[in-house]
């Protein structure tokens, strides 16, 4: 009888488990995947450093690890990736303001910077987002210079003929 009733807990807990990590799924996009930062001028190299680093939490083209699927993981992974999305995300680039994208631009030269992203518990399970001081300095070069592109388009804008 015993046996039985541990038996049925197992199942039971199982059951829950499974649940839980369908309900707990990430947000996924709709429709076509999106490309990143499209409207902006980026070079192939800067693009290769997004793909690997920044992709997978700040996109709607995020590569899910089979470990992402199962709770309580999935659970944590699901909460980073929405909360990525919400703070930045690179596939809805052209729907952002110019300033609004002038602010991304220092936002990310900023963290990048200061290491702050990708985030550690990101790069020890992903070693190969980890920012080089190679890739830092590339991706500095290219916000400031994708900010003072937006700056005089806008400023091109502005002015009456």
């Amino acid at each position: 009888m015993a046996g039985q009733r541990s038996f049925t807990v197992a199942i039971v807990c199982l059951l829950i488990f499974a649940v839980a990590s369908i309900v707990s799924r990430p947000k996924s996009a709709s429709g076509a995947t999106l490309p990143l930062l499209g409207g902006a001028h980026v070079p192939p190299a800067v693009m290769g450093i997004v793909d690997r680093a920044c992709r997978d939490c700040h996109s709607e083209a995020t590569r899910y690890p089979w470990y992402s699927y199962i709770a309580p993981t999935s659970f944590l992974i699901g909460h980073d990736v929405n909360e990525g999305r919400e703070h930045l995300n690179l596939s809805r680039w052209d729907k952002l303001s110019s300033v609004r994208r002038q602010r991304a631009l220092s936002e990310i030269a900023n963290q990048v910077n200061d290491r702050e992203m990708p985030l550690p518990i990101y790069t020890v399970l992903h070693p190969g987002a980890k920012l080089s001081k190679s890739d830092i300095d590339t991706l500095f070069e290219w916000t400031q210079t994708e900010k003072v592109r937006l700056i005089t388009e806008s400023a091109g804008t502005i002015q009456a003929p």
